[in-house]
């Protein structure tokens, strides 16, 4: 047998295993799904808080479904001490129906998807339609759903139960227990509300870290200082080199009217002096009497 047959056989049957076994879909011990409506957008919120099932070998692909018309927001990892942190995935562009994301599971944590649905409006009426498409298994399936506070006439297919209520804002939650791998899942959500106001107010909205001069994108009146010193003292010596300029200028100027006035006071006293040496001339001469030069007399 060829030594290059030999080897191709050899690469199949190391890799033919490891490609059965990346198609086999990945369980999901947990997926809780949280739908904010108009949170800080005129739509829906929703949000994936999921975790992959114990003895899953990591890394792994897990891939997530949501619809074409849908704006994906985050995709990120539950930090140890509760933060998220921003998590490595690939996009696809799915069919005409769906679009999905296969978000890359490194750690046996919590990872989070987020992304904008629209709502279907009909005068006050809101109608938000939910799908799961079944493409992995999960143990434990559970809605949530946070509801503005003025929100009346709410009602949802299947049945959510009001929980609790912090503050005038009503949560709905279901948990449907497990959800073989290809079972699909539908919520259908109805409510009225009058007001086009956002749930989320700025007490809602809070920085992940201290503000300080290091903060991205922070103006730091400090940071400017030195600039503004340096412009201030252009600024003066550019006034004082204007200013010395003015008064040079000035001052010939003054310098040229005085001899001029002297020279007209002089030709108004009607004596006539040689063009040529300067001396005052008789009254009847036509000649200079010192240097001989013929006399400009006036007119």
């Amino acid at each position: 047998m060829p030594r290059w047959l030999t080897a191709l056989l050899l690469l199949g049957a190391i890799f033919i295993p490891t490609s059965a076994r990346g198609q086999t879909p990945i369980a999901l011990s947990s997926l809780q799904v949280q739908l904010w409506p108009e949170y800080d957008q005129p739509s829906m919120l929703v949000i994936y808080d999921f975790q992959v099932s114990s003895g899953t070998e990591l890394p792994v692909g897990v891939s997530i479904k949501f619809p074409k018309d849908a704006n994906l927001i985050a995709v990120a990892l539950h930090g140890a001490d509760g933060s998220l942190l921003n998590a490595d995935y690939l996009e696809s562009t799915g069919d005409e129906t769906w679009q999905s994301v296969v978000v890359q599971i490194q750690s046996p944590t919590t990872y989070r998807i987020e992304y904008y649905q629209s709502l279907t409006r009909s005068g006050d009426r809101r109608q938000f339609s939910y799908r799961w498409t079944g493409e992995s298994a999960v143990q434990d399936f559970g809605i949530s759903v946070r509801m503005p506070a003025d929100a009346t006439a709410i009602s949802s297919d299947p049945e959510l139960q009001t929980t609790q209520a912090a503050g005038d804002t009503a949560f709905l939650e279901n948990d449907f227990g497990p959800l073989k791998a290809g079972e699909h899942f539908a919520l259908d959500l109805n409510y009225t509300r009058s007001s086009e106001a956002l749930t989320a107010s700025q007490g809602d909205l809070q920085p992940t870290q201290p503000l300080d001069s290091s903060t991205p994108g922070r103006v730091m009146l400090s940071n400017y200082v030195p600039y503004i010193l340096g412009a201030l003292g252009f600024v003066l010596i550019a006034g004082a080199f204007l200013y010395f300029w003015q008064s040079s200028r000035g001052g010939a100027s003054r310098e040229k009217r005085r001899h001029g006035s002297a020279h007209s006071a002089a030709q108004g006293t009607g004596d006539v002096y040689c063009n040529q040496c300067g001396t005052r001339a008789q009254p009847g001469d036509r000649f200079c009497r010192v240097c001989g030069t013929r006399l400009r007399l006036p007119q």
